[in-house]
């Protein structure tokens, strides 16, 4: 992985530009990616996966390994493991957890699926 830093940002760029270590950086790409409708960026049309398509919607039992293979078409990353709970105490919630190698590291990113967003949560 590169030693260089990258801008922190989550929603939106930091608002004191602080740097992200390579890992961070890493995971926000990743966050990115999974919110990232496919179609909307100019120069790379393929890239996004779109997980709010998803929102208020059950999900397909296929999507974790979706998710997966989305993922780890970037080069960064050698492997990926999704998996997706339905929140036991509120059926329309969704958390996903990704955890993903990157360099003999391992990242893990988790996510809260609601009908009104997605948010990001570690």
């Amino acid at each position: 992985m590169s030693e260089y830093f990258d801008i922190r940002c989550g929603d939106d760029v930091d608002l004191f530009g602080r740097d992200a270590p390579p890992l961070e950086t890493a995971a926000q790409d990743i966050y990115h990616l999974l919110i990232t409708e496919p179609m909307t960026l100019l120069r790379d049309p393929d890239w996004g996966f779109g997980l709010e398509r998803y929102l208020g919607k059950q999900l397909p039992p296929t999507l974790a390994k979706e998710i997966e293979t989305a993922v780890t078409k970037d080069d960064r990353f050698s492997d990926a493991k999704c998996t997706i709970v339905r929140d036991p105490n509120n059926a329309d919630n969704y958390r996903l957890t990704l955890t993903v190698a990157v360099d003999g590291n391992f990242l893990t990113l988790a996510l809260v699926i609601t009908p009104d967003g997605i948010v990001r949560v570690s």
